[in-house]
């Protein structure tokens, strides 16, 4: 009996971005017949901090955060919902060396974690704890994290199922050497992971966009019978 051994390798992105590979041959002529790949996929959601010792200067200089609807441009930014996502996976692999130099080769397991790496909300210091204008910035800022909470627990049904669609389409491959298998093996699934991720990207700027609404910045604006004048001068933005 000619042995084959087990592999692992370890994957990680963030927002990246991926050309699409071509998926394995179903099945290899001559090759054994292995087990069915074994998947496990994570949600990670890490617990959401809060910041308010940032002034709004700094708030403001902030990279990455989102201009707001069009005509809020103007202002100081008075909170700030940040978050990173993405996903770490890891692959194994059989391999079973043939006469020839060959190596036959299949997906034995594939773990993927996917969620929230980091979550904070941003209050700017200049809104004393405890007011009335705080609290309604807060609250607002909590309809982004809630937001994320609800896509992310949507989402990731369909992205096990399509994980789970590519593990399938793999079956056995011949390869000239072990890495070469393994980067067959690889290029489908990490194809699909940054598929999903761009998916995931798009559907949150959609759904984020619906919280950022100009009738939502007045109504904070102008919330707690306009006490946001005392302690910011101008336009305040979210």
């Amino acid at each position: 009996m000619i042995p084959h051994r087990l592999l692992l390798l370890t994957a990680a992105a963030l927002l990246a971005a991926s050309a699409f590979a071509r998926p394995a041959a179903a099945q290899a002529a001559g090759c054994p017949r292995f087990d069915r790949p074994a998947l496990q996929i994570d949600t990670q959601v890490v617990p959401l901090k809060r910041d308010f010792d940032r002034t709004l200067a700094q708030l403001q200089a902030m990279p990455g955060r989102s201009g707001g609807p069009a005509g809020a441009r103007a202002g100081q930014v008075l909170g700030l919902a940040h978050a990173t996502f993405g996903e770490r996976w890891q692959v194994g692999a059989h391999f079973s060396p043939q006469p020839g130099g060959v190596v036959c080769a299949a997906l034995a397991r594939l773990t993927v974690t996917f969620g929230f790496q980091e979550r904070i909300v941003y209050i700017a210091r200049e809104l004393p704890p405890g007011t009335c204008i705080q609290r309604e910035v807060l609250n607002h800022e909590m309809k982004h994290v809630s937001t994320d909470e609800a896509l992310l627990r949507e989402f990731m049904p369909g992205f096990k199922r399509r994980l789970e669609a590519v593990a399938a389409r793999q079956g056995t491959i011949r390869a000239r050497s072990e890495t070469q298998a393994m980067t067959m093996l690889r290029q489908p699934i990490d194809a699909a992971v940054r598929e999903l991720m761009q998916d995931f990207s798009r559907e949150r700027d959609r759904r984020q966009a619906k919280v950022d609404t100009l009738e939502e910045y007045r109504r904070v604006s102008k919330s707690c019978n306009g006490e946001l004048a005392k302690y910011v001068k101008g336009k305040g933005r979210l």
